[in-house]
């Protein structure tokens, strides 16, 4: 197969930097991707636009958004451009093996823990949050531009290269088939931050549910799947699959499995969350979840996970939890309730900066469960900060944990961590 750009080709960049071409990564409709080496041996990610592709709108944009800069690390943003032959591609950071995309998660070749994909989620909608915050549109949420690690949930967002600003009319992109939100299928609305609110939501169901939010019953008894049945589908008649007014479109089972069991599987704030998302906000941009209740329920839902006795498998807290794959009874381990919150204690917990400060730093690591040396079966919070904590028994008698030493789990006694109080429950 003949590529735009040869192995060991260099080509001079704009801020004058020397990058050679180590191999091709991959093809998509814009371009092509290679991996590039500058002179210091640091390696980057080339995306090299296709003639059809390489507009002098898409140039401007690119140079827009290198001087603009990332909203955060999380995205690999353009960092510098390179022109030839009236063709040009951009630079930008090369992402690490270890990042897995979402076709991956489907297709279980990615198989992260609930609590990494629940970092997942965290980090996702804050990324986003963190593009919107700046006036920014990304335009084509969808499977192909998030990558994220499954041993800890962190994320990357590529394919930068359409983002605008809010409201831009200049750009042809709209979006991916299945990610674009109903009013801009009926030529209603051009893409913007209430649209990106949509596809968000749509790869979030993705991610949690394995399957799409619309694809039902109706999806599978349509005998040929063309573009109009799309927009059908799609834009002009969704119907959420589980739309609690109207059960035309449920998941069929043998089919649609998936659907069914992840949904079942979840706690209920978190299907009220998507019920509101793909009910009254499918067509009304101002009634969608934004970022900030997405990360919210996505917190609680992680501090909720527990583990079955019997199985090890992972499980959501409730009154009276039963294991989601052995059908067992769990009895739940101790758990302390923190400004409103129920975080689990289970042997690997951790309690957080963001449990005291809300922050939604879950790497700062303030308490930690640590077995007793002599008595196995017997657990304690370990302070793993440089402040003393009070211990408050339920008698009101109290005591100081130092840095390094560990509160016991006393049913109805508190820890004083400074900035906040918590109960165990």
């Amino acid at each position: 197969m003949l590529y735009a750009l040869a192995d060991g080709q260099k080509l001079l960049s704009k801020h004058k930097i020397t990058y050679k071409i180590i191999r091709f990564i991959a093809s998509g409709g814009q371009g092509e991707v290679y991996e590039v080496e500058d002179k210091g041996g640091q390696r980057f990610a080339l995306k090299w636009y296709f003639k059809h592709s390489a507009t002098k709108y898409q140039q401007k944009l690119i140079e827009r958004l290198i001087e603009r800069g990332a909203p955060d690390d999380r995205f690999l943003w353009p960092l510098d451009i390179i022109l030839k032959d009236g063709l040009f591609g951009y630079v930008m950071r090369l992402r690490p093996p270890m990042y897995k995309g979402i076709v991956d998660l489907m297709k279980r070749r990615a198989e992260p823990t609930f609590s990494a994909l629940c970092m997942a989620g965290i980090n996702l909608s804050d990324g986003y949050q963190s593009l919107h915050s700046q006036g920014l549109c990304y335009r084509d949420i969808s499977f192909g531009n998030l990558f994220f690690d499954p041993k800890n949930g962190d994320v990357l967002i590529c394919d930068n290269d359409n983002v605008t600003v809010n409201q831009d009319t200049e750009s042809a992109t709209n979006g991916t088939p299945r990610f674009i939100a109903p009013e801009i299928i009926t030529g209603k609305s051009k893409p913007s931050t209430e649209t990106d609110l949509y596809s968000m939501a749509v790869l979030l169901f993705y991610m949690f549910m394995l399957h799409h939010p619309l694809e039902g019953a109706v999806e599978a008894n349509i005998k040929c799947f063309d573009a109009k049945a799309m927009e059908k589908i799609y834009g002009h008649e969704p119907i959420f699959i589980w739309n609690p007014a109207n059960d035309k479109n449920r998941p069929i089972p043998g089919y649609q499995d998936n659907a069914i069991i992840f949904w079942h599987m979840y706690p209920p704030y978190l299907r009220d969350m998507f019920i509101k998302a793909f009910t009254k906000g499918l067509h009304n941009g101002n009634a969608r979840i934004v970022e900030k209740e997405w990360k919210d329920a996505f917190v609680s839902l992680k501090n909720s996970i527990l583990y079955c006795q019997k199985c090890g498998k992972e499980n959501f807290f409730n009154k009276k939890p039963t294991c989601w794959s052995c059908k067992t009874a769990i009895s739940p381990p101790p758990r302390l309730v923190i400004k409103g919150q129920n975080v689990m204690l289970n042997h690997n917990s951790s309690v957080f900066s963001h449990h005291l400060h809300a922050n939604f730093d879950f790497v700062t690591v303030v308490g930690k469960m640590s077995q007793h040396p002599s008595q196995p079966g017997k657990w304690g919070l370990t302070n793993a900060t440089n402040d003393n904590w009070t211990f408050i028994k339920a008698n009101g008698d109290t005591a100081i944990i130092e840095p390094g030493k560990t509160a016991p789990l006393i049913t109805g006694a508190k820890i004083n961590f400074g900035p906040t109080e918590g109960l165990i429950e």
